[in-house]
């Protein structure tokens, strides 16, 4: 469900809806919410919702997503490379509250393939450090290094 969202000041082709539901398996921020999550209740939600094809590119394998979540959580951030829309490709990292546990996620969304690309590396930095400053905000406290430092 998303509750909010910031639209680029330039003309987009799609964008995401507040109040719009998508599904989990295929989209960013459903990503990295799944991720974070522990393996039983993960593969309890997609049991219970199923994976549902959205493109071409949709992953509808359970075994190929959890191999997909374990990458997410080893780098902190998840991609979503026209699984949900075509053409549309995203990035997104999970909030977490006070206790660690996964509460949401943000992402960026956007036409250019770029995104999930040459312009990655930039990209998953900065969604990281506003997932850290909103779980932060919701009272996480990092165990790890802080992100602060990379975005000086």
């Amino acid at each position: 469900l998303y509750i909010y969202a910031i639209e680029s000041p330039r003309r987009l082709l799609a964008r995401s809806a507040v109040g719009e539901r998508a599904p989990l398996h295929c989209t960013s921020v459903g990503k990295a919410m799944l991720a974070f999550l522990p393996e039983e209740e993960m593969q309890d939600i997609t049991a219970r919702v199923g994976m549902a094809v959205s493109t071409a590119n949709t992953i509808t394998d359970l075994s190929a997503l959890k191999k997909d979540l374990a990458e997410t959580q080893r780098r902190g951030y998840s991609i979503d490379n026209a699984e949900h829309e075509l053409n549309t490709f995203c990035i997104g990292a999970p909030i977490l509250d006070r206790k660690g546990r996964v509460i949401g996620a943000c992402s960026i969304s956007g036409i250019d393939p770029e995104i999930t690309g040459a312009r990655l590396d930039t990209l998953s930095t900065n969604v990281r450090f506003t997932a850290q400053e909103i779980s932060r905000r919701m009272g996480y406290v990092p165990t790890n290094a802080s992100l602060v430092a990379h975005m000086g």
